[in-house]
């Protein structure tokens, strides 16, 4: 017993935690969206409409230590239509802006994505099971929950602009067997922030690897992204393209592109998207010699701002779905919503 006590005061010594009141700083934040959403595939079936109701509640803690870390957590409790106690993991952000999460950490690779703009509201019609094509260019960052992820101050190494992340996670005792299981995970990313012009630019890279143990697979993860937004006044253009392979139900070596255009107006906003992507998917053990899967999706929306925290929508979506080169009718075709986020 003396042993885990004595151990027990070393990590807690080791993060500041010495000083910190005995009653954390609780907030909580979320959204109720209600709208309307239908959907016409290109199957023989008819239409269908119904209403979309999405709510979220979470809940964030902190507090700061004498030394000036702040140590964060949070958990949710309610994640749209389900119930959830999902907890976050540790957040200990220092003195010079930089930040360390640990246990449940997320992938540095995720984390420095170019989000190109799409299409808002409840929108889409769902894609075959078969299909493994992407629906964006961040598809890897496999991880475990022991891990840990880092982000760096902004203008790191003294360069203007300049963020960059490092992530690990482990997970050495996954048992091989046929199925694949993850075993140890990396990734990297970095964004860089400068001026053309009138035009502010954002360029994103990332890469992620991982192991898999299993004996009968013939390739592990790995995969990177990278992408440019420029911001000039109300507009926004960006675009990013991902690939490379993962590991999950099937083996799988992917490609994706997304490009987007947003204009702000006042309180109105129009943002229209597109999305093209494609693999291949293949059982483990088997080289890769199937036809692709692939998706290509237009959206577009309007959103209107009613009041403080109110936000009206109005969004459309035409699609198309492929599963092993054969179109699938029931995964193509048209979707739209309208509705209302009410954000707290």
């Amino acid at each position: 017993m003396k042993k885990e006590l004595l151990i027990a005061s070393a990590l807690v010594g080791s993060v500041g935690l010495a000083g910190v009141a005995e009653a954390a700083t609780m907030s909580f934040s979320g959204h109720s969206r209600i709208g309307v959403a239908g959907s016409d595939s290109n199957a023989t079936a008819d239409a269908v409409k119904a209403s979309s109701l999405q709510s979220n509640l979470a809940v964030s803690v902190s507090e700061t230590t004498d030394s000036g870390i702040k140590i964060s957590s949070g958990f949710t409790v309610v994640n749209e239509t389900a119930t959830a106690l999902n907890s976050s993991g540790l957040t200990l952000t220092f003195t010079d802006g930089s930040k360390l999460d640990l246990v449940k950490a997320g992938n540095a690779y995720d984390s420095h994505d170019i989000a190109p703009p799409s299409g808002g509201g409840e929108l889409g019609i769902t894609y075959s099971s078969g299909n493994s094509a992407p629906g964006g260019i961040d598809f890897a960052g496999a991880s475990d929950e022991v891990g840990f992820e880092y982000h760096s101050a902004a203008d790191a190494f003294g360069v203007t602009g300049l963020k960059f992340g490092v992530s690990a996670a482990f997970n050495e005792e996954a048992i091989s067997a046929a199925t694949a299981a993850f075993d140890t995970g990396y990734g990297v990313g970095v964004t860089y922030v400068t001026t053309a012009g009138d035009s502010t630019v954002t360029v994103g890279a990332g890469y992620a690897a991982a192991e898999y143990a299993g004996t009968s697979l013939t390739k592990d993860e790995a995969a990177g992204h990278i992408g440019v937004s420029a911001v000039t006044g109300d507009l926004t253009v960006a675009a990013a393209y991902g690939s490379g392979d993962t590991v999950g139900d099937r083996q799988n070596e992917g490609e994706a592109t997304e490009f987007g255009i947003k204009y702000v107006s006042g309180d109105i906003t129009f943002t229209v998207g597109h999305l093209t992507s494609s693999s291949t998917d293949e059982a483990y053990g088997t080289a890769a010699s199937s036809n692709e899967d692939a998706k290509s999706q237009t959206s577009a929306s309007i959103d209107y701002v009613v009041a403080s925290g109110v936000t009206g929508t109005v969004g459309y979506r035409d699609q198309e779905g492929t599963d092993e080169g054969a179109l699938t009718t029931e995964s193509s075709g048209s979707s739209w919503y309208i509705g209302a986020n009410i954000s707290f």
